[in-house]
């Protein structure tokens, strides 16, 4: 099979034709958070450098363990359910005074969580409490047995008798040993289990791989033991607590391989030595605890030494400090080769995630890396950090030479730096490693207060890719835990295709710079994104003279990675200073340019209410009222939902905090200096669905003045000039203000929604001459909408980039929009008549209905049932056809996602056709008279034209995206053919419905008012490409050819191709497009089908496919006549965004696909593909 890359399509060079792992959750995100986001082959390696040095010894008061046969209560609030096992998404400790997440005990039938079991799935013997017993908390992906409907299904708590369905783990599927009379598997219907082996041992029951998440689970007295206040106390040493905090982590944890380094003692100060190899937590526990327990507060603190000796360990090198190290020789056939000199290294695969956390409580002693032992790792370069600290812990002593911004400096976050860019694992001893093995560095200061080791260890993380955390006590160190063992299921990706901006002084090409808007999935509330910049560059054979396009970074080079599908680790996006930003999300781009100092406004006066548009009473954002500031009066608490909250920082009022916070200081002082909280906070939030709107002011063809608007999940409209990527101003919506405490703080829940729709700008160039001024009645506007976040459409005027104003925000719900529901239905800015008078309008969906998140069949909708006109400057409802405006009005029962699909069939400049789809799997068409001089509402009819769902659930088809449409004159005369593709976009998971690929005529190719609904009965099933052969002679094909031109179009199943008649959940997730008679779709399929790279985590993949839109067949020269010569496979996994052409001055077509751009060549040449495009 070819894969995108090796494509040469025969594209035709024209105009576009349109423009961790938490529970699963009814989002598309579900791909990130649940089973089917985990690492795909190994666990990770974890390494943790525990510090055993003197100071370790120092002791405080703290509780009491845990005991399971007591019983506690929370003396300082609500005492969680006595009865309960609550759970969560994150780890985050529940709060029982307003948590319901929480199922009977007696309904828990996971016998891991309850009885001790060896990594074989034998019981240890002599018997042992599992962990939610012996420590009051487990991990496991766990699954409810609903025994209403007899199916297994995701945890969730809705009714007082769904705390007793039964809970089942993953870790108890398939162990004969577990729960008892022979209950191996789950099964749906009946009891809920099975003794039968499925064909498949491995994946016994799909919830597993699509539905049940990874919860961590809380005994209820467990909860109260924390919260209650008369414990008795005892006195415990730094490293006892660590030691407490680390054996409950592995014995809550599943999943990942842990190793434990500790320091050499203080008689001989050589680094340190492996107390315990990488090895599967469940291997042996007893033998982990063991060696755990024998770690003693006797020593220095040489974090340089031990880290270099941790390197040498991951990278199969001989072993230095283990061999000195005391007390006791620590080479074991464990961790070491035969012939005891080469370390075994724990990097068993090319695709092994490698993690080193560090935990220590102060600064660096008898510390000494030398220039030998720098020289054994290849490419360091450590001259700078000539470390010979040599000093006791007592003196105060340091070394010259310092990291970035600490006062001490011993190569430690240099060697950081090195292992997370280097490859360290590039010897002859460490096997099947293809590639570059890299480490991440997380670091954790244990009660550290000096302010020059609290930056080391900054400097340390920043440097190694991971994060720092500060803890100072046992059960943050627990929760620290979990958050670093989430955050190895993270993942870089995108969502969205690059953005390029219409060349002002040129309008039929494109400028060559790319806009890529990045997010990282995490386990909080908050996901970090970015804003990136590379350009359009093309390579050319110095033989053949072929010209190859590539996406080129800061330095000319290749950005991407063909082996992924995403950007390189060593590629330097715009905008980077200093190291490479590589693949990391949260580095460089647009983060790397924030300063301390920014304009951030919201808007804090009222509003003026006409039939659902509201009108600010100050649209000036500029305005102090409106100043993201503590000092200004206007942001009170209750403005900010923060009433009565307390400090989060000792001595600063909540208020303070958490606007210096949106402000874009590092208000929690988890970035900067130690107890700084005036630095500036590299941070953005996630742009998830949102697409930037590129606006060109001016300039000069070679250097156009351009802004990139990016809105983002944390509530906040970002402008960002382009040259040097510096935030002109950022704006937050007052409705979003509340959300901003949940995004700061992170605890943990429901991702936050914002600003999740795209971004769309009327730039009304009156002259066109490719610059906006005022003083000539040009203006732009900008119209956001929150896609997920909530039913509101805000207008903003940035004419003057410096002076933004906003214009009005129309409220779905309310007046005239009253059935507008989730403003997914991204915004047509375009032009109508209105009687004699020419207008701008906005044409719009009207929204989804989040009911739709869990309708298995198709479920009429209460809201979102309509499509709206409005004006573009004024915001007020023109015309709506559907429930609450003009016919139809009884097919119009289903919400409508997905952005309408304009058409100017007549050319006059003036749109006149519009496709509207909804999540019903219905098209309807709406025809425009702008030539009959009346009002614009009785100027426009419509009707249903298709219907392609069911009543069952296989035949839940719906529609989330526009069809693309492309005028064909075919031998059975002209119609206007509609492709699209249908699939469940809000659970892409799913792989119960049976998804297709559709082609539609629709004949009334000028204006009419005749509406004729077609269903699947009269369109042609061409899934197995006869018309293209697929082992039919001549006569067979020309016979299935004309079958399809007799038909009102044809249809392509979205099975498994390899074995027809199996469905896998393949769906269509983005807009088609249609260039000179190819069709081209993009699919996704989820984790059933692997990523094409082993290495990131199953997500699922893409496929692109390219058909002939007269009769389906491959639209490109093939060998075979088979069914998967119409698609080719995309590297990235993932879903695909939509497919999009970019044409650059001088160059040729490029068809990119998020980060992976073809040439779209001409090729089939016979039918034009043509449509009039509208200047806004």
């Amino acid at each position: 099979m070819k894969n995108f890359h090796q494509l040469k399509a025969v594209l035709a060079g024209l105009l576009f034709s349109s423009a961790v792992v938490p529970v699963a959750t009814a989002e598309d995100i579900e791909i990130y958070t649940s089973l089917g986001a985990s690492g795909t082959t190994s666990n990770p390696n974890i390494m943790f450098i525990v510090d055993t040095s003197g100071s370790m010894g120092t002791k405080s008061w703290v509780k009491e363990s845990y005991d399971s046969s007591k019983t506690y209560s929370n003396t300082s609030g609500t005492s969680c359910a006595s009865n309960g096992i609550y759970f969560t998404e994150t780890g985050k400790l529940p709060d029982c005074s307003t948590s319901t997440d929480y199922f009977n005990r007696s309904a828990l039938a996971c016998d891991h969580a309850v009885v001790g079991y060896t990594a074989l799935g034998t019981k240890i013997s002599p018997p042992q409490d599992g962990s939610l017993l012996m420590i009051g908390t487990y991990s496991d992906q766990l699954a409810q047995f609903d025994s209403t409907k007899k199916k297994w299904r995701e945890v969730k708590i809705g009714t007082t008798a769904e705390r007793g369905y039964e809970v089942e783990c993953f870790s108890d599927s398939g162990n004969t040993t577990a729960n008892g009379n022979n209950k191996e598997y789950i099964k749906d219907g009946g009891t809920g289990y099975t003794g039968t082996v499925p064909a498949d041992p491995k994946v016994p029951h799909p919830v597993w791989s699509g539905g049940a998440g990874n919860l961590q689970l809380f005994d209820g007295n467990y909860i109260n033991y924390l919260n209650d206040g008369t414990v008795p106390l005892v006195e415990k040493s730094y490293l006892e607590q660590v030691k407490s905090a680390v054996e409950v982590m592995v014995r809550g944890n599943t999943r990942v391989d842990i190793g434990l380094m500790r320091f050499d003692s203080k008689t001989q100060s050589n680094g340190g030595a492996i107390q315990y190899p990488i090895l599967d937590v469940g291997a042996d526990r007893n033998d982990f605890f063991t060696r755990l327990k024998t770690l003693q507060d006797d020593s220095y603190t040489p974090l340089s030494e031990v880290y270099y000796e941790a390197l040498l360990y991951f990278g199969g090198k001989t072993a230095d400090f283990s061999k000195l190290a005391n007390p006791g020789n620590q080479v074991t056939s464990k961790t070491m080769m035969s012939g005891g000199k080469l370390f075994r290294s724990p990097i068993s695969s090319t695709c092994d995630k490698n993690y080193i956390v560090l935990l220590s409580d102060g600064q660096p002693t008898k510390d000494d890396l030398n220039a030998t032992r720098k020289s054994v790792l290849t490419g360091f370069n450590g001259g700078s950090c000539s470390t010979d600290i040599t000093t006791d812990a007592w003196d105060d002593n340091r070394d010259a030479n310092k990291s970035d911004t600490s006062t001490i400096d011993n190569c430690l976050d240099e060697l950081a730096e090195w292992a997370y860019t280097n490859d360290v694992a590039e010897v002859a001893s460490v096997k099947a490693h293809d590639g570059a093995q890299h480490i991440t560095t997380h670091t954790i200061g244990f009660e550290l207060s000096d302010a020059g080791a609290v930056t080391l260890m900054k400097d340390t993380a920043k440097k190694g890719g991971g994060d720092f955390y500060p803890a100072k006590s046992e059960a943050e160190l627990i929760d620290i835990f979990n958050k670093i063992i989430a955050s190895t299921l993270q993942v870089n990706t995108t969502f969205s295709s690059p953005a390029v901006s219409v060349n002002a002084f040129n309008r039929s090409t494109h400028l060559d710079n790319l806009y890529f808007t990045l997010f990282k999935p995490g386990e909080g509330n908050h996901w970090d994104g970015n804003l990136k910049k590379y350009k359009l560059a093309t390579a050319i054979d110095p033989v053949t003279k072929e010209k190859t396009p590539f996406i080129a970074d800061k330095l000319g080079n290749k950005a991407v990675d063909p082996s992924t599908g995403f950007f390189g680790d060593t590629s330097m996006s715009f905008w980077t200073t200093g190291a490479a930003d590589g693949k990391e999300v949260s580095a460089g781009g647009a983060v790397n340019a924030l300063t301390t100092t920014r304009n951030v406004y919201t808007f804090t006066g009222g509003y003026t209410a006409s039939s659902g548009v509201y009108t600010p009473s100050n649209k000036v954002l500029t305005s102090t009222s409106n100043a993201m500031d503590k000092a200004n009066a206007s942001l009170t608490d209750a403005l900010l939902d923060i009433t009565g909250y307390p400090e989060i920082v000792t001595g600063t009022p909540y208020r303070e905090t958490l606007l210096d916070w949106a402000s874009g200081l590092d208000a929690l002082s988890e970035y900067g200096s130690a107890n700084t909280y005036t630095d500036v906070r590299p941070q953005m939030g996630d742009p998830l669905h949102a697409e930037p709107a590129l606006v060109q002011y001016g300039g000069t063809l070679t250097v156009p003045d351009m802004v990139a608007y990016v809105a983002t999940n944390d509530g906040y409209l970002h402008a960002y000039d382009v040259d040097d990527g510096k935030e002109i101003f950022s704006f937050v919506p007052q409705e979003l203000l509340p959300d901003l405490q949940i995004a700061m703080e992170n605890n943990g829940g429901s991702k936050l929604y914002g600003l999740d729709g795209s971004v769309v700008a009327w730039v009304n160039d009156v002259g066109k001459d490719g610059s906006i001024d005022a003083s000539a009645g040009d203006h732009v506007y900008l119209y956001v909408s929150m896609r997920r976040g909530g039913k509101n459409i805000y207008a903003l005027d940035v004419t003057d980039r410096t002076d933004p104003q906003l214009l009005w925000v129309i409220k779905g719900g309310t007046g005239a929009y009253t059935e507008l529901g989730d403003t997914w239905s991204t915004v047509n800015v375009e032009k109508v008549k209105d009687g004699a008078a020419e207008k701008t309008v906005l044409i719009f969906g009207g929204g989804y209905d989040e009911t739709q998140d869990n309708a298995l069949v198709r479920t009429p909708d209460s809201v979102g049932r309509t499509v709206y006109i409005a004006d573009a400057v004024t915001g007020a409802r023109l015309w709506s056809g559907g429930k609450d405006g003009a016919s139809p009005t009884t097919d119009m029962e289903y919400s409508i996602p997905a952005r309408v699909k304009p058409l100017d069939i007549s050319g006059d400049g003036y749109v006149d056709r519009l496709y509207v789809a909804d999540v019903g799997g219905q098209i309807f068409r709406y025809d425009i008279n702008n030539t009959n001089g009346s009002s614009l509402a009785s100027s426009i009819t419509g009707g249903r034209i298709l219907d392609i769902a069911g009543s069952a659930d296989i035949d839940a088809r719906r529609f989330y995206y526009p069809p693309d449409v492309a005028l064909v004159d075919a031998p059975d005369g002209k119609y206007h053919g509609l492709i699209m593709s249908t699939g469940f976009r809000a659970h892409p998971l799913n792989d119960v419905i049976r998804d297709r690929i559709y082609m539609v005529k629709d004949r009334n190719t000028s204006l009419t008012s005749t509406y004729t609904t077609l269903t699947e009965s009269d369109l042609h099933d061409a899934t197995d490409n006869l018309a293209g052969g697929n082992g039919a002679d001549e006569a067979a094909r020309d016979a299935e050819k004309a079958n399809i031109a007799a038909a009102e179009g044809w249809y392509i199943d979205l099975d498994d191709e390899n074995n027809p008649g199996t469905w896998i959940g393949e769906k269509g997730l983005s807009e088609p497009l249609i260039l000179e008679g190819v069709a081209i779709v993009s699919t996704y399929t989820p984790n059933t089908f692997a990523a094409t790279n082993s290495c990131e985590p199953n997500i699922g993949g893409g496929k692109v496919f390219f058909l002939d839109i007269l009769d389906a067949t491959p639209a490109y020269p093939s060998n075979l006549d088979l069914r998967p010569e119409r698609h080719q496979k995309l590297v990235r996994g993932g879903i695909p965004p939509t497919p999009n052409v970019i044409i650059t001055k001088g160059g040729e077509p490029t068809l990119c696909i998020g980060t992976e751009c073809q040439s779209a060549e001409f090729g089939l040449g016979v039918r034009k593909t043509y449509w009039f495009e509208v200047e806004k």
